[in-house]
């Protein structure tokens, strides 16, 4: 699985020490809550899910999206999602 980060950054330049929470509103936004110790400044970020989706990197060559390793799928299963490991 390929991912890129999210470049996170205060106004003042600085990149957050922490985050405090990620959520997503009931207008289909993804909200980033965090802390910026260099300017003391709770910020928050928002993004829709389609700039979200744009974001995303390319699908690893020939992976299926829908297939688990075991670990993760047993994972999946005690949360209560059922996962195939067989392709």
């Amino acid at each position: 699985m390929n991912y890129r980060a999210i470049q996170l950054a205060c106004p003042c330049g600085e990149v957050p020490d922490r985050i405090l929470e990620v959520g997503v509103t009931s207008d289909r936004r993804l909200v980033v809550h965090f802390w910026c110790s260099s300017c003391s400044r709770v910020l928050f970020v928002s993004r829709s899910l389609s700039e979200c989706a744009e974001m995303c990197p390319p699908a690893d060559p020939g992976s299926d999206p829908h297939m688990h390793s075991p670990e993760d799928a047993q994972f999946l299963q005690s949360i209560g999602i059922a996962a195939d490991t067989q392709p």
